[in-house]
């Protein structure tokens, strides 16, 4: 296939925490790639955007299709808008400049304009900046632990999906007045000494379903029993830090109310 006929594609990601953070959205990396490529004089032809995906991460959807196109030889040039889009890893990141350039592929750089991959200058930079990519993202890692270790020790929830049994409202922990009584359901049946799969047969005859509206499983009801010690002494876990909150006794312990508020949880 003659270079003539072969395509500039521009490649962007955003990362599940960008996507929260106002002005690191698909679309300003859309604006940008474009605003660089018209100065080049160059249209893009198409389009790879990889949505809430790491940095770190070689398995990205829209990546492996580009390479595949890239090997079909029907790219002839990819415009990035930052090298921290391509990767946040130093390894990875030169390894997909040594593919593009074993299969004579340019790299362009938005934020890069004057970037040359044949000049050693240009590579050296770019490499420094890989690092820095790469050091930045290992420092928001340990910045985001240690904020969750600290919710913890307070007896707060770390983050992530708010445990079975309760919503988040306005940041807030709350009793959900329907999983409640099924976290309840549950352990009271276990304690008669239900199995697990017997304990979701009663589920499903009772009209009991999980959050994403499915009858219940032998395995989704061991995950609840295995919160035993959430659920009957309000221990919280992450890692090796361990946390207390007497209001987040579902099981055992004084009767809450089902819509009282049970304190703090991380944003999401």
């Amino acid at each position: 296939m003659e270079n003539s006929s072969k395509q500039i594609a521009a490649y962007c990601r955003v990362s599940t925490l960008e996507q929260q953070k106002k002005g690191l959205g698909m679309d300003i990396q859309v604006r940008d790639v474009t605003a660089f490529a018209e100065a080049q004089h160059l249209a893009i032809d198409r389009f790879y955007r990889d949505e809430a995906q790491s940095g770190a991460a070689e398995n990205r959807k829209q990546l492996k299709k580009l390479l595949r196109d890239c090997e079909r030889g029907l790219i002839d040039a990819v415009i990035i808008p930052t090298l921290d889009r391509l990767s946040r890893d130093v390894r990875i990141a030169e390894n997909l400049f040594w593919k593009f350039d074993q299969l004579g592929i340019r790299v362009l750089i938005a934020d890069m304009p004057y970037y040359n991959g044949s000049n050693r200058r240009d590579v050296l930079i770019r490499q420094i900046r890989e690092a820095i990519a790469e050091d930045n993202r290992k420092e928001i890692i340990e910045r985001l632990c240690k904020g969750r270790q600290e919710r913890v020790r307070k007896g707060r929830a770390p983050g992530g999906n708010a445990p079975y049994g309760f919503s988040r409202v306005d940041k807030r922990l709350v009793v959900n007045s329907v999983e409640v009584r099924i976290v309840r359901l549950i352990f009271e049946l276990s304690g008669l000494g239900y199995s697990s799969g017997e304990i979701a047969k009663e589920l499903t005859e009772e009209g009991c379903l999980k959050r994403n509206g499915q009858p219940w499983s032998s395995r989704q009801v061991r995950s609840v029993l295995s919160r035993r010690e959430l659920y009957k002494a309000g221990i919280i876990r992450y890692g090796d830090i361990v946390g207390t909150n007497e209001k987040l006794i579902l099981v055992g312990g004084k009767d809450m109310g089902d819509d009282k508020e049970i304190g703090v949880g991380a944003a999401l």
